[in-house]
């Protein structure tokens, strides 16, 4: 009772993208899939095709394709119906079905979307919002290993710059004091040492710009130092005439103050202090800088919401997780306290660190250390309580989304979505209500609150909604699309921004252990990690 292969095939059998889950030849499946075309009956709406050793579970994507699942004959065909249903949707979300050639091409990736609905010919426990972020192997590792290269390639340019100036600093410097330049110094002394009068004689600042006077001293005392007298074949300096290595040098020159100009156009507060006081490039580099909060304690509250609904209203998951933490960027409000006001009125499970005075947390709502003369960690976030919402209640959700799919009897679904907001407290930015069209068809939509915008790569019908709060908590969605399948528009996917958390939580104020008020930034997110109707 597995799943043989899974294949997406042109009408003639011929494989596109293949992977088989049992030890199976190359030549058996393209062998099944030659006579697979030969044993469709013509006009018949059936979907499977039985022969005396396999099972063909096909469904039609595209105009000239089929995703095909070859089955034992004992396999659960309803089973086998529905991760056949989430493989079509994963193959028109990876690639445009109704284009061969671009299936070839996203062929690895379709391969791996397979690997990730069937393991060892066995459906896994995934849907199409799992695999969507499985697909996408986003990497926490990989995204701090990439800020640590940025901040390395950032202090590797300003120490160019620093070395680049103190050279600039040091060659002015000599020019003032008429002497050869201090990178080249003692060069022109150990000319003659070095096999040649020619050097001692023809010795010539780095800098072609430097003026006349301090190249004639410079050629003097080189030559007067070297020599008594000059060899018949050397040079004396020529008007016009490139020093040697200048070629080298001037490009290398380019090169460092190309780096200062790239440098200098980077948004980093530290590059004031960098600069030459009273320069001009320090008061542009100023006025170009956005202005930076420099408070010295930022508390932020992050929450994460899941909520899964079924399609018939009912509650199957919600949970919110949620964190407060912590920045101290001044040693002065190392150990403040945070006043904090709360509202559990949704039962949620309070935690807070270890080292946070949880008595004190509990009687009077201050979070404190416990060791008095402790201090938090400087620049970096600190988690000081965390809380937990689980809830089984319809009520509890945020945001209600009903989807309404409606078979006309003509060949047509018409579909009907609305919204509404439960939390009237919460104010939803950006919100966007993705709903999965069947591969090969466009909707059509009559009557639209907000905007919307049909992705035909990902085959969704993207409903975008710029703000739903107390005052437009409700809004709708009407269209309608070729066919007669109510569940190919799920699942339904939400995604928004909102600034204020679920839980009710506020920071009132923040004090030093002398009860002064300490001046904070307060930040909050409410991020809907798995937000779906199914």
């Amino acid at each position: 009772m597995v799943i043989l292969a899974t294949s997406i095939c042109t009408k003639t059998g011929k494989a596109l993208a293949s992977r088989q889950f049992v030890e199976m030849q190359r030549t058996r499946i393209e062998g099944l899939l030659a006579s697979f075309p030969k044993l469709m009956v013509p006009g018949q709406q059936h979907t499977t095709i039985e022969t005396e050793t396999v099972r063909y579970v096909y469904q039609p994507i595209g105009e000239d394709m089929y995703a095909v699942l070859i089955t034992s004959r004992q396999n659960n065909i309803v089973q086998d119906m529905d991760t056949l249903h989430l493989v079509a949707r994963a193959v028109s979300d990876i690639c445009d079905v109704g284009d061969q050639q671009d299936v070839v091409l996203h062929a690895f990736d379709i391969v791996l979307a397979f690997d990730e609905i069937i393991s060892q010919g066995y459906r896994d426990n995934v849907d199409l919002a799992k695999l969507r972020t499985i697909m996408e192997m986003e990497s926490h590792e990989e995204k701090i290993q990439e800020i640590i290269e940025r901040n390395k390639e950032r202090e590797a340019k300003q120490e160019l710059k620093r070395h680049a100036k103190m050279l600039d600093q040091q060659r002015r410097e000599a020019a003032k004091r008429g002497i050869v330049d201090p990178i080249m110094g003692g060069m022109s002394s150990s000319g003659s040492m070095l096999g040649g009068g020619r050097m001692g004689s023809s010795y010539e600042p780095l800098l072609s710009n430097e003026p006349e006077p301090v190249r004639e001293f410079a050629a003097a005392s080189s030559a007067g130092s070297s020599m008594p007298s000059i060899a018949p074949n050397a040079r004396g300096m020529r008007l016009g005439r490139k020093p040697k290595g200048a070629d080298l040098m001037g490009a290398m020159r380019d090169e460092v103050d190309l780096t200062q100009s790239l440098i200098e156009n980077m948004s980093i507060s530290d590059h004031a202090s960098v600069q030459a006081p009273g320069t001009m490039a320090a008061a542009t580099v100023a006025s170009m800088q956005p202005a930076v909060d420099m408070k010295g304690v930022h508390v932020q509250i992050e929450e994460h919401i899941t909520a899964v609904v079924n399609h018939d209203g009912g509650l199957e998951q919600m949970e919110v997780k949620g964190e407060l933490a912590l920045i101290i960027s001044d040693d002065l409000y190392s150990n403040v306290r945070l006043n904090v006001v709360t509202n559990n009125q949704h039962d949620a499970r309070l935690k807070t660190h270890p080292k946070i005075d949880n008595k004190r947390f509990q009687k009077d709502s201050v979070i404190s250390l416990k060791d008095v003369a402790g201090s938090f960690p400087l620049s970096q976030p600190i988690g000081v309580l965390k809380w937990r919402i689980v809830s089984g209640n319809e009520d509890d959700i945020p945001l209600t989304i009903n989807c309404w799919p409606s078979p006309t009897g003509n060949g047509n679904v018409d579909v009907n979505i609305e919204y509404e907001l439960n939390n009237t407290k919460l104010e939803l930015k950006g919100v966007v209500v993705s709903i999965p069209i069947p591969p090969g068809t466009q909707p059509t939509v009559s009557d639209v609150d907000g905007v919307y915008e049909f992705n035909r790569a990902r085959s969704t019908l993207d409903w975008q909604i710029p703000s739903i709060d107390a005052k437009s908590k409700n809004g709708s969605l009407d269209f309608s699309v070729p066919g007669d399948d109510s569940g190919a528009f799920f699942p339904v996917v939400v995604s928004f921004v909102c600034k204020r958390p679920y839980f009710d939580i506020e920071v009132a104020s923040v004090t030093t252990p002398d009860n002064e008020h300490v001046d904070f930034l307060h930040t909050v997110s409410l991020i809907p990690e798995q937000y779906v109707v199914i």
